[in-house]
């Protein structure tokens, strides 16, 4: 089938651009974007994907709320569709990604309709992209994950409504990604060739760290990955200082974590960066709102069929609930059950090297799997 793109003299594979080399059902296309306030009075998450051997293109937004009487509120939204034959179209639903300039400039909308949201986001862009390192593991033989990803920080304006609740949007701090390649826990199951990465870590213990941010002066994002035992299996990452075209590139980071007490989920990071022209830097998270429960957007097998993202749900299907996420580990479902997500990841007000700034803000994602014992963490 011809889309738009065969139009371009830009094919990678002997096939029109409605389908792609690997026949892995698990390859994937994704956006996500974060839209935060500073001092935390909401704060949403978005995203697109595609999944091209799943005929599917599937959405979400989430959204973080301070509760009435104290507490974290976590409205979540997910869409699904069936790709074809409208695989041109960056749009399932009420939600669309408009790239009206390359790496400059995006409009995020979500439609007023059936369902209690709508928005309308000016995305622009702080910094250029930086294009992570590729990201390869296998397990038992099978590529267990198999992409690639660039990052962005940027600034963002305009309007979202929650039900009776309107928000107006003037220069928050906004990040996104977009990723492809092959990655676990899509189109509802996992190959199974033996023990899985699950049982890996569980064994060794793993951690891995991830942000973007933008201090209104500097901007950049930063990638770490560690084993159980404090080795460092992947650095990564780039902070730019556009006025003075500062730049410093990532080449090691140790993590001291502050947890909160009985949980894996921390309070605060204190980051110390070593960078590949041999100076040093200092970076420091603290969480503002709550921790995104990732299942709510269908993220970690979520869905309502545990079946996760990019699981064909025909022509067209929508779920939506709120999650109290005012636990920083335990997230309280709409049916009153108690669940415990490994995957929380946080809004975060960031300070570099000992400077604060009003505008500072970006997405932290801190994960600790397994026995971790640098952080007194068992098994």
């Amino acid at each position: 089938m011809l889309t738009a793109l065969d139009e371009t003299l830009r094919h990678q594979i002997a096939s029109t651009f409605d389908h792609v080399g690997p026949s892995d059902h698990r390859f994937f296309d994704r956006y996500w974007f974060g839209v935060y306030d500073p001092e935390g009075s909401m704060a949403l998450v978005c995203g697109l994907g595609l999944y091209m051997n799943m005929n599917v293109l599937d959405g979400y937004c989430a959204i973080q709320l301070p509760k009435e009487g104290g507490g974290v509120e976590q409205h979540n939204f997910r869409l699904s569709r069936a790709l074809r034959p409208n695989v041109d179209q960056h749009k399932v639903g009420p939600l669309s990604v408009e790239i009206v300039e390359p790496f400059e400039r995006i409009r995020l909308r979500w439609d007023a309709g059936d369902l209690p949201l709508s928005f309308d986001l000016d995305w622009r862009a702080f910094l250029p992209p930086s294009e992570e390192k590729p990201h390869h593991r296998r397990v038992n033989g099978r590529p267990f994950e198999d992409y690639i990803r660039y990052t962005q920080t940027g600034r963002a304006a305009g309007s979202v409504s929650l039900g009776e609740r309107k928000f107006e949007i003037g220069d928050w701090w906004a990040g996104r990604d977009h990723s492809w390649g092959v990655r676990s826990q899509v189109g509802g199951h996992e190959p199974d060739n033996g023990p899985g990465t699950d049982a890996i870590l569980a064994a060794v213990g793993y951690v891995f760290y991830w942000i973007t941010f933008n201090t209104g002066e500097c901007g950049g994002y930063i990638g770490l990955q560690y084993l159980g035992d404090g080795t460092c299996i992947y650095a990564d990452g780039e902070i730019v200082w556009p006025e003075s075209g500062r730049r410093f590139s990532v080449k090691s980071g140790e993590v001291d974590a502050q947890l909160h007490a009985g949980t894996r989920i921390f309070s605060g990071l204190t980051t110390r960066l070593k960078g590949a022209d041999g100076s040093e830097l200092e970076i420091v998270a603290e969480p503002v709102l709550g921790y995104w429960s990732m299942d709510g957007t269908g993220y970690d097998w979520g869905w309502n069929d545990g079946k996760g993202l990019g699981f064909h749900r025909g022509d067209y299907y929508t779920e939506d609930d709120v999650y109290d996420i005012s636990h920083p580990e335990d997230v309280v479902r709409p049916d009153g059950s108690h669940h415990t997500p490994m995957h929380r990841e946080a809004p975060c007000n960031i300070i570099v090297d000992g400077q604060r700034s009003e505008r500072s803000c970006g997405h932290q994602v801190f994960v600790a799997a397994g026995p971790v014992k640098w952080l007194g963490l068992e098994g």
